[in-house]
């Protein structure tokens, strides 16, 4: 993991994802879909479970509310072990190697413990989340009492789920690269893993953020000109009958979209971290990274030694 970083050019970058994208991305939706489905399923049955404790509204005893933190922190870190294994997938697709959907599930046995660890790391800084997010809710500040005030109770609570979302992924950004080191690095620890990812992103998270964005350019903009759409389109009994054919194409198109900029979003951290090739040296590194394809015969030379 020697080397630095280097800043990768946009439009150049984006050239290399469409091309590790090509015949690839099939696969590496259905990953992502079934990610998010296991989150889903993982989160609401986490929340129903937590909030079963609370029958009026309040915890019945201080072991309940022990049992609802652990349910929701259970909830996080298998999450996490998931999106470790959804990066064993998109990885080797990025690549052109194989990967199989089983694949998403590798962190579950992996016997280092090394993706637990890790893994209980995000999961505490999930947790220092909402613990901020929760006191900050408590403190008698007057833009919070007017945001309460001037919003309904589902409002409030989508406001508090957004700021969360926000909050962090802000303290999880540095981290990024901690499950992609741990896959291309097989002897490195969890501590060297986020050390390692904070030292190549702390300077350059903004730039980060920018080429993921852009990865997702198109799809993006689909996604928001549908909502936009959805927003202005009649909707219930008002509605005819071709509004709402409109109104569930637009929604169909605007899910294919919203996968696909998530599933780019997710080839781009991996182009990004392994470098300009996409698939040859990580962070300018003379040495190839572990398990690396095997060269184009237009790519190798007479002596055997691959391009660069």
């Amino acid at each position: 993991m020697a080397g630095t970083l280097r800043k990768p050019t946009y439009k150049y970058m984006h050239v290399i994802l469409n091309q590790c994208v090509r015949g690839r991305m099939p696969q590496a939706m259905f990953a992502v879909f079934l990610h998010s489905l296991l989150r889903a399923v993982i989160c609401l049955t986490g929340v129903s479970l937590a909030f079963s404790f609370f029958p009026s509204g309040k915890a019945s005893s201080p072991f309940a509310v022990l049992f609802a933190a652990l349910v929701l922190v259970t909830g996080f870190l298998l999450v996490e072990i998931l999106t470790y294994g959804l990066y064993g997938i998109i990885s080797p697709l990025v690549r052109n190697k194989a990967a199989s959907i089983k694949d998403l599930f590798r962190g579950f046995t992996d016997r280092s413990r090394r993706v637990v660890k890790a893994a209980l790391v995000f999961t505490m800084i999930n947790v220092a989340a909402m613990v901020v997010l929760g006191i900050l809710s408590a403190l008698p500040l007057r833009p919070v009492r007017m945001l309460s005030g001037s919003l309904g109770s589902n409002a409030v609570v989508l406001v508090a789920a957004l700021a969360y979302i926000v909050l962090a992924a802000l303290l999880t950004l540095p981290f990024t690269f901690c499950y992609l080191i741990l896959l291309s690095k097989p002897d490195a620890g969890v501590g060297e893993s986020f050390s390692v990812s904070w030292k190549l992103l702390i300077r350059q998270v903004l730039h980060f953020i920018g080429f993921i964005i852009y990865a997702g350019g198109r799809e993006i903009v689909i996604v928001v000109v549908i909502q936009l759409l959805l927003f202005v389109l009649p909707r219930g009994e008002g509605a005819g009958t071709s509004m709402q054919l409109l109104a569930t194409l637009a929604s169909f198109i605007g899910v294919l979209a919203e996968y696909r900029a998530l599933t780019r979003g997710y080839m781009a951290v991996c182009i990004y971290f392994f470098g300009e090739t996409g698939i040859l040296r990580p962070h300018g590194s003379t040495e190839a990274v572990p398990s690396v394809p095997e060269a184009a015969p237009e790519e190798t030379d007479t002596t055997g030694d691959t391009a660069p």
